[in-house]
Order: C-alpha cells, then sequence, then structure tokens
C-alpha cells in the first residue's frame, strides 16, 4: 500500500494535465479560396517547415523545446494570377493547462512539467482558409 502511495504521489509530482492529455504536434488543414494555391509554412526562425499546394493537412510542431517555447508560424499563398497571402498561425494555452492542472499537479504543471511540452497550445485558427484576390482585381 505504501508503494502505491508513493507511485502515485510521484505521478503527481513529475507530470502535468497538458502533458498527460495533449500531444507534441497538431494536425493543421491549409487551405484557401481558390483551392490550388501553393503554400509554405515558416516557423519563428523563417524556416521552412511544410510546402505544397491547398488543400492538404499538415502536422505543427507545438513546442520548441524550450522553457514556455511556443512556436510561431505563417502560411504564404501564392497562386498564378493571385495576389501573395499571407496568413499568421497563433498557439495560445489551452483549457487543460489552465484549468487542467488545479487537480493534477497545481504550481508544478504549471511551472515545471507543461513550459517544456508543447501539450499546453493549440494552434489557431486549426484550418485557415484565406480568399486569394486576383490581381488587378477591385474591391
Amino acid at each position: 500500500m505504501k508503494s502505491l502511495f508513493i507511485a502515485l504521489v510521484a505521478l503527481t509530482l513529475l507530470s502535468g494535465c497538458a502533458t498527460i492529455v495533449g500531444s507534441e504536434s497538431q494536425a493543421v488543414r491549409i487551405d484557401s479560396v481558390p483551392q490550388g494555391a501553393r503554400f509554405t509554412v515558416q516557423d519563428e526562425t523563417g524556416r521552412a517547415v511544410a510546402e505544397g499546394y491547398t488543400p492538404q493537412t499538415i502536422m505543427l510542431a507545438k513546442s520548441t523545446g524550450r522553457y514556455f517555447g511556443k512556436k510561431q508560424y505563417q502560411v504564404m499563398l501564392e497562386g498564378v494570377g493571385y495576389v501573395p497571402v499571407t496568413v499568421p498561425l497563433r498557439e495560445k494555452a489551452n483549457l487543460w493547462y489552465l484549468l487542467g492542472n488545479i487537480p493534477l499537479g497545481g504550481f508544478i504543471g504549471w511551472l515545471l512539467v507543461d513550459p517544456f511540452y508543447g501539450g499546453m497550445y493549440d494552434i489557431e485558427p486549426l484550418q485557415p482558409l484565406p480568399y486569394m484576390n486576383q490581381i488587378g482585381a477591385r474591391s
């Protein structure tokens, strides 16, 4: 019985709720109006992490691995005869991190475990759908 109690205490101290429930990456559907636009996704360092043509679903990492190191992305779309468009993707702390740590770890989860793990973030918008204007078109 004592070893079970010690195991439960260790599990509580070494985990955060977002770490238990969340994942390190997230699927994001890249689309455009009209479809068929070429896209490039760059991270906060300017490195291209994904390329292709819309519509396509890609997996993006949510953390840099540093303390509170959330990733930042921008999606750049271009098509022949259309004005290029750039759409920022933002990460926000999710409810598992904000509220879930109250019963499962408290400050240890909030400040020591989850900040290193991407499970505490959600990438938004989940399905960016920018409208591309034709070159020379007036709105």
